[in-house]
């Protein structure tokens, strides 16, 4: 059961990131782009993770540890902003409005449930917390690129941004209230990694 639901988990991440890299290089958009979604960029961490675990289930260690909690806090925040934030933001149909629902909805609701429930439970140290070096890197490469690249996005049907998500865009707001948004998310990806580790700890004694 433990190894079927993490290769489940992979095989769906991993058939939403092909299909999406398909559907995206078809209509001419781009690549870098859409692999500077934090969305997709937690998809493939947890594919690789929940890959790993297929193969064997009792996986440790530091770098796995790390690895599992960067997955876990990841597509966690990825589910929760997504349903109170930015769903319904962009009309979607066909394959794509599929894709999208695996990559907000069923992913996540899978690899959390995997680590709560299924054993065996990967055993966190508290070394697991340097996983959380990826929101940090992944927001000051958002920021940056923004500043330098000033890609576009599609935020709605007619608003753009040099960033993915509109609550990081400050020209829409402000300096100082994207700055805000950056420390809030910071302390979630925290609260959420150092409740991770002690349930699994707790859990596995």
């Amino acid at each position: 059961m433990t190894r079927l639901w993490h290769a489940t988990t992979a095989v769906l991440g991993l058939v939403a990131l092909v299909g999406q890299t398909i559907l995206t290089a078809d209509e001419g958009r781009s690549l870098v782009n859409l692999f500077s979604y934090f969305t997709i960029e937690s998809n493939i961490l947890v594919v690789v993770t929940c890959a790993l675990l297929a193969i064997r289930p009792d996986r440790g260690g530091r770098a796995f540890g790390m690895l599992r909690l960067a997955s876990l806090t990841g597509i966690t925040v990825t589910g929760i902003v997504y349903a109170t934030v930015l769903a319904g933001n962009v009309d979607m149909t066909g394959v794509e409005w599929w894709l999208d629902k695996i990559f907000h909805y069923v992913v996540p609701i899978l690899t959390v449930v995997g680590f709560l429930v299924l054993r065996p439970r990967t055993r966190l140290d508290w070394s697991a917390l340097g996983g959380l070096a990826f929101p940090v890197l992944w927001l000051t490469y958002t920021l940056v690129r923004a500043q330098v690249a000033e890609p576009t996005f599609l935020l709605t049907p007619t608003q753009t941004a040099p960033v993915p998500y509109g609550f990081l865009d400050s020209a829409e707001s402000s300096a100082g209230a994207v700055a805000v948004v950056c420390v809030v998310l910071t302390a979630v990806f925290v609260a959420l990694g150092s409740a991770a580790i002690a349930y699994s700890r707790r859990a596995s004694d």
